[in-house]
């Protein structure tokens, strides 16, 4: 069975993690609390953005009301996403540890923006799980972005970002 860790939390909840067609990756990069400790200061930035699916001949589907993962993006994700991008069933190692002290979450409103405050700077996945009620896809938006000591990153979830 595979661990929650990381963005494994989101591969599952995006129904990802179970695909027994898929080939499987055990993922042991170790996460370390020196790899966590930029990402647990309180930060000067924001983060904000939209998560929306386009559709044939409709309107666009919005992540209303999903959670939205801000995750620091260290080797052992970075690794995950992309195992996941080409395909693969991700497990972690035995002694990986966790990165969820260090997660942010937020929540997708009527129009599918999110906004997280106090950002340290350093490099972030954003990630939301597709579970929309008008969106019969399974899979998770997931985008890596660059936070600067200050100011506001603008990010922008769409098919381009989409993760199965």
């Amino acid at each position: 069975m595979f661990r929650m860790i990381g963005l494994a939390a989101v591969v599952a909840a995006a129904g990802l993690g179970g695909c027994a067609t898929r080939p499987e990756v055990t993922i042991d990069t170790p996460i370390s609390a020196a790899d966590l400790a930029p990402y647990k200061r309180s930060g000067a930035a924001t983060v904000v953005g939209r998560g929306s699916l386009g559709r044939a001949g409709a309107r666009p589907v919005t992540c209303r009301g999903q959670q939205v993962l801000l995750t620091p993006a260290i080797a052992y994700n970075r690794q995950m996403v992309a195992a996941m991008r080409a395909g693969q069933k991700v497990a972690a190692g035995p002694h990986v540890g966790s990165s969820q002290s260090v997660w942010r979450k937020a929540t997708c409103d009527a129009q599918g923006r999110f906004r997280f405050h106090n950002v340290p700077p350093g490099a972030w996945f954003v990630s939301i799980p597709i579970h929309w009620d008008e969106e019969p896809r399974d899979g998770a938006l997931i985008k890596e972005v660059r936070v600067p000591a200050a100011g506001t990153v603008v990010v922008l979830l769409t098919e381009r970002d989409v993760v199965r």
